[in-house]
């Protein structure tokens, strides 16, 4: 009988205990979980054209790296690239991640971008890039933006 009461014991301190979700599994499931958000405040800071609330995404020492043109480094640069994206007619950008994984306070996704492109007086066209985003956790528990590189993918058939 003792025997008996102490396997029960045993289970409900068991069963009572904190079962790890996730992201105490996976180090990589809450990156991709702050990475998703803010993806989404990327795309809707974007579509506003506010280079200044982009710029304050990225790191401070941030490089981006747009196809055929020079490195743009430092967050108000970056935001000041993305200001002119915007104003040239690039109207929106839908970010989605395909992949993260991370070592400590750095993590590296993949995704596809969606853009919309408006020329004056003509359709809206789309284009689409593939991207790989270097992110680095803050001190404040925050990711940024490091290193940011894309090119462009074929047109949708």
């Amino acid at each position: 009988m003792k025997l008996i009461a102490a396997i029960v014991s045993v289970l409900c301190i068991i069963a009572s205990s904190p079962v790890p979700g996730p992201a105490a599994e996976d180090p990589a499931a809450e990156a991709r979980t702050a990475i998703e958000a803010a993806n989404a405040k990327f795309s809707e800071v974007f579509a506003r054209g506010d280079g200044t609330a982009l710029s304050a995404m990225y790191t401070a020492d941030a490089f981006l790296f747009p196809p055929g043109e020079e490195i743009v480094r430092g967050n108000l640069a970056i935001g000041q690239f993305w200001k002119k994206t915007h104003e040239s007619g690039v109207a929106s950008a839908k970010l989605t991640t395909t992949d993260v994984e991370r070592s400590g306070d750095i993590a590296f996704e993949t995704g596809t971008v969606e853009l919309v492109v408006r020329a004056q007086g003509k359709p809206d066209t789309s284009a689409r890039a593939k991207y790989l985003v270097v992110w680095k956790r803050q001190s404040d528990g925050t990711w940024k933006l490091h290193r940011d590189i894309w090119n462009d993918l074929p047109a949708a058939k």
